[in-house]
């Protein structure tokens, strides 16, 4: 049985009442999140972005990828809000929505759960110790990415051929919309990159992509299997694994021939997450969630 531990929170973020908040910890492959529910009582989305810059710490505070807040979905089980580190919300997490299924999916003895993210609702259904997560349509055309990216052509261009540039080096993609937007670069020497520098470099380009955008370098490993590394916007480093990064990674290998078609494989830092395309191009993502530990923190943000 997961731990029980206690903390206590200093904030410096202003006045404000203390309170005592309960929370659970999951990861997917490593990529790890502090789940709230928030479904009886909501806090603002000021003080959720100050509790990510506060709990996400790794070195004084709980450590997390993001916190992850439910909330109430008349047309779902729950809905899911992600605050990454930097205090700004994402758009979807293929590995945090597999955490809030098995949250969600225990609690009330369920084996499949609809989640409503700001990229609609997704569908989750266990499968053994695994969940299969429908992930909609991989999005390929600039209109997209147009909130995303700011680089000038028609609307139904499609953008699988984009270049990066960081430091001396130039990289070749493409880029994609799995919910979240994923540079795909497909390069041989995956284990000698600095990927915290490439991809620092990339998002300070908030004139070519104004809200960051996310980069994974993808190693061809056989036919059915891929390896990738990421560097998520909102965390701004490499995480040990990215459920839409996967999908991303997996979409383009496939549409580029880089793998032939069928199930990839999808090796992560911290483990294999399993895609699938269907014939009408929407994606399924399989992958862990596992319940690490439960906890308080007594907190005044």
């Amino acid at each position: 049985m997961p731990a029980h531990y206690d903390y206590m929170s200093s904030g410096n973020l202003g006045q404000r009442m203390r309170r005592t908040l309960e929370f659970s910890k999951y990861h997917g492959c490593g990529n790890d999140f502090i789940i709230v529910d928030e479904t009886s009582k909501t806090s603002s989305d000021e003080a959720r972005s100050d509790l990510a810059k506060i709990l996400c710490d790794r070195y004084f505070q709980i450590g997390a990828d993001g916190v992850i807040f439910l909330e109430k979905a008349g047309n779902a089980d729950v809905s899911m809000r992600l605050f990454e580190p930097a205090g700004n919300e994402a758009d979807m997490c293929g590995n945090g929505i597999r955490c809030v299924a098995a949250f969600v999916g225990n609690r009330n003895r369920k084996s499949a759960v609809d989640v409503l993210t700001k990229d609609g609702i997704k569908r989750i259904v266990r499968e053994g110790d695994r969940y299969s997560v429908d992930m909609g349509p991989v999005r390929t055309l600039r209109k997209h990415m147009s909130e995303y990216i700011k680089d000038r052509g028609d609307s139904e261009d499609p953008m699988l051929a984009i270049k990066i540039q960081a430091g001396r080096r130039q990289f070749k993609g493409a880029i994609v919309n799995t919910g979240e937007p994923h540079i795909v670069i497909r390069v041989s020497d995956i284990d000698k990159l600095d990927l915290s520098q490439i991809g620092e470099a990339v998002n300070q380009d908030k004139r070519r992509f104004p809200r960051g955008v996310n980069l994974n370098f993808v190693k061809v490993l056989g036919s059915h299997a891929i390896r990738i590394r990421t560097y998520e916007r909102g965390v701004y480093d490499e995480t040990m694994a990215c459920g839409t990064g996967a999908t991303a990674s997996a979409a383009v290998a496939l549409m580029l021939k880089w793998v032939k078609p069928g199930r990839v494989k999808v090796r992560t830092e911290g483990g294999e997450l399993l895609i699938d395309i269907a014939p009408d191009g929407k994606a399924f993502m399989t992958g862990p969630a596992v319940h690490v530990f439960d906890g308080r923190i007594v907190t005044d943000v």
